[in-house]
């Protein structure tokens, strides 16, 4: 018999839709080994390879070497398999359903150089200017795979059969032939048997389909006139139009009814056009020209050059979103456009997710959008594109999704628990999924305020449980936060009927700083201090948390130092109205007769929405309430959010919310152009009954004078209120730190995106001899509760168990 010897190595992590398959073939190919590679859904990839000893070392040796630079690797397994038949060919064979604990599909990728090159050569007929362009190592893949294992026909573009004929060869060919760079790639296509866009009017009637030359030229000219278009791409549909006209930014504003003055992302074809009016770091070129294409903040260099981009883009703000193209039809787009930047803004009804259905998209689109570029190939998932800004090369994830879903996060301890489900909170919010020792958020789903949105976070969490595999029988239990009138609370009762499992109930600042502590790889037997601050957390004593020291372990915490109570008069609406959250502060802290001379000098009143008339009855209800906090009108916050919307409404910053976190934002962006120094101000603090407390009433006080003095700058005092609030905040910690023996100290919630704060806060903590922790996986906001609310449900179950 032939002198061989037979290896079979089971490989699992992101091995399908990188060009894994193929990359092994050609490896084995090289080195004259037979056999055959399988694709085995979740459980990874397969070979069994048979030739020389020397042949299968080598092979060993170079599968990591040279692997496709988009695949992860996570476990190799090796055996040598004895009596095995003679295989004469090396083949790849028909995928099976293999069950496995992971996830073996990556994200939507962008397009790759090659394919750029494809797409812009004449010799490659079918290729030419098709926006569709991929390959074994590019394009679509989460938005569009409806089931593993990742084959053609468990795609969306199963509605497209390859080609058998083409210029200058058939997709068939390409698909077939292992020197390819579409080698059994899966969901290309050529602009014979592909997809295909065409231009719509309002009407829905056909503006051009002729070519995609004439539908390009059409698209351009009308954007330039002032249209603005709604493009469906990989994960969703754009809204796009001009970045350097104000009049249509403020139409589209207009149009979106509730984006008075949010920011809109930018596209550019190439950061050269930006480099001078931009500040980009190393980092954030990396990024930014990596397979994930994400949005990145960047700071504006000269504030003052509004030629390429528009105030009117970002009001009152120093950073500005950017992204590069990530798809066909963006780079074909900019060849008739030009080098200038363009909006491009989800295309959605504020608060109600993107339709993703052509049907839909011009009945929700309808009065958004003046033309309509559509294509006909299903979207299975939708996706928005990802947000992130960077902290020192640190990477600080705002909206995780496109390019980073369905990723997951590896816990730093053994789990047997097979499947989990985690609904998340109410704000930017995401679900998440556990499948033993693994955490796999969803996309961005957003606010869960309406029924549409409730659907996509169900329909979402059900596509990851059906991606990973998981029984309804292995479901066993429920995770959401505490507060009992939350949609996501009513969707995990809704869940834990139909999986007849325990729900678990995570506090909203422990589950942050629990996602913390698993990301930073923190044992399951220590313990950390976790800092926690962002705008309202339901807390255990009933009232609004968010500005909290917790003394946190996987199974509890304890909450030992936070900011000092302050009443919310009116609630909800001191939140949209910072001027009313600043009057009850100075109500709580001075009383009624000494706050009304301060707001009447302040001239509060003159911007809050009823005018003299509200703040008569803003006093009146705190009279009546006679500092018997809280009350039904009047709750309490610890928020530290408020504080940096009072401030900021002090400084003149912002006098109303009209989205989410703009007050801290706008505040950020005035006291980027201070300097700290020139400004006194110190923030205390006290210990009651075992808690530490800190002085937010004397701090505002503070502030007033300052102002009252008036010989210090805004942006100063903007600038110093940043960094003595983060100070105060790791003084407080770092004391509880010493009290309890403990060497970590982290920062998380929604103001860790400040950067002068969380940079306050880490200077202090790392000067102390301490590690200091942070997310740079997991975003730090709202996005990330899902993941913290499993792994406190999961330590919640072991002690039920």
């Amino acid at each position: 018999m032939k002198d061989y010897r037979t290896l079979e190595i089971n490989i699992t992590g992101i091995v399908q839709g990188v060009g894994f398959r193929p990359y092994l073939y050609n490896l084995a190919r090289s080195l004259n080994l037979n056999g055959y590679i399988l694709n085995r859904g979740n459980a990874g990839v397969r070979l069994v390879l048979q030739g020389s000893s020397q042949s299968l070392r080598k092979s060993l040796e170079e599968i990591e070497l040279k692997k496709p630079k988009i695949s992860y690797i996570e476990n190799i397994e090796v055996n040598y398999l004895e009596n095995s038949q003679e295989f004469k060919t090396l083949e790849i064979q028909k995928s099976e359903q293999g069950r496995g604990v992971s996830l073996t599909l990556p994200p939507d990728i962008a397009i790759c150089n090659d394919c750029l090159i494809d797409m812009r050569s004449l010799q490659k007929k079918k290729y030419y200017n098709y926006p569709f362009i991929a390959c074994a190592v590019c394009g679509p893949r989460f938005t569009t795979v409806t089931e593993l294992p990742y084959d053609r026909e468990r795609s969306t573009m199963i509605e497209f059969p390859f080609c058998m004929q083409a210029e200058p060869e058939s997709c068939v060919q390409e698909y077939s032939d292992f020197n390819n760079r579409r080698f059994h790639a899966q969901t290309f296509a050529c602009s014979v048997c592909g997809p295909h866009y065409k231009l719509f009017n309002k009407q829905r009637e056909i503006l051009k389909d002729d070519s995609i030359e004439g539908i390009l030229q059409e698209t351009a000219k009308r954007i330039k006139e002032g249209n603005i278009v709604a493009i469906k791409g990989i994960g969703g549909v754009h809204l796009v139009c001009l970045a350097n006209n104000d009049d249509i930014i403020l139409k589209l504003r207009k149009r979106k009814g509730e984006r008075k003055y949010k920011p809109f992302a930018l596209m550019v074809p190439n950061l050269q056009i930006v480099e001078n009016i931009l500040k980009i770091s190393k980092k954030e070129s990396e990024l930014l020209n990596s397979f994930r294409r994400p949005i990145i903040l960047l700071e504006r260099a000269n504030s003052n050059d509004n030629s390429l981009i528009s105030k009117q883009v970002a009001p009152g703000l120093q950073n500005v979103g950017v992204m590069l193209p990530y798809s066909g039809i963006h780079h074909l787009l900019f060849d008739y456009i030009g080098e200038t930047p363009l909006i491009y803004t989800s295309g959605n009804k504020s608060y109600i997710p993107m339709a993703i259905d052509n049907i839909k998209i011009f009945e929700q689109l309808h009065d958004l959008a003046d033309v309509f570029l559509l294509h006909n190939r299903p979207i299975y998932q939708r996706a928005d594109d990802s947000v992130l800004r960077i902290h020192d090369n640190k990477m600080k994830l705002i909206r995780r999704s496109r390019g980073y879903v369905p990723e997951y996060m590896p816990l730093p301890f053994e789990v047997d628990v097979p499947g989990a489900i985690a609904t998340g909170p109410l704000l930017a919010t995401t679900g998440a999924i556990l499948r033993r020792n693994r955490i796999f958020p969803t996309q961005h789903i957003g606010n869960v305020s309406h029924l549409e949105t409730y659907e996509f976070l169900k329909n979402a969490l059900f596509h990851m449980k059906t991606l990973l595999q998981i029984n309804d029988s292995e479901i066993k239990f429920i995770s959401c936060d505490t507060h009992p009138e939350f949609i996501t609370t009513k969707l995990a009762r809704e869940l834990g009927d139909q999986f007849k499992c325990e729900i678990y109930r995570l506090q909203h600042h422990y589950a942050h700083i629990l996602s913390l502590m698993a990301e930073n790889n923190v044992k399951k037997d220590e313990k950390i201090i976790g800092i926690a601050t962002d705008g309202i957390g339901y807390g255990d004593d009933g009232n609004i948390w968010g500005g909290e020291i917790l003394l946190s372990s996987y199974n509890d915490f304890k909450r030992l130092g936070q900011l000092e109570y302050q009443p919310m008069i009116g609630g909800d609406r001191c939140t949209k109205y910072p001027a009313r959250m600043l009057a009850s502060i100075l109500l709580g802290a001075l009383g009624s007769d000494e706050a009304a001379k301060i707001l009447n000098k302040l001239k509060v009143e003159n911007d809050l929405e009823y005018k003299n008339a509200e703040l008569k009855t803003l006093i009146s209800q705190f009279e009546q309430a006679k500092t018997q906090f809280p009350t039904q009108s009047i709750p309490l916050t610890s928020s530290t959010g408020r504080i940096f919307d009072s401030v900021s409404y002090l400084l003149g910053a912002s006098k109303i919310k009209t989205y989410r976190g703009e007050p801290a934002m706008r505040l950020e962006s005035i006291a980027s152009r201070g300097n700290p120094t020139k400004v006194e101000l110190n923030i205390k603090f006290t210990k009651r009954d075992g808690r530490y407390i800190i002085n937010t009433s004397d701090l505002i006080l503070n502030i007033v004078s300052l102002l009252e003095e008036g010989k210090y700058d805004k942006k100063d005092i903007a600038a110093k209120f940043q960094i003595e609030i983060g100070k105060v905040f790791a003084n407080v910690a770092l004391m509880i730190a010493k009290e309890k023996k403990i060497n970590k100290v982290g920062l998380t919630g929604g103001v860790a995106y400040n950067y002068s704060f969380s940079r306050a806060i880490k200077d202090q903590i790392v000067q102390a001899g301490l590690n200091f922790l942070e997310h740079e996986i997991i975003p730090p906001g709202d996005a990330g509760i899902s993941t913290g609310q499993l792994i406190g449900g999961l330590f919640k179950y072991y002690t039920q168990d």
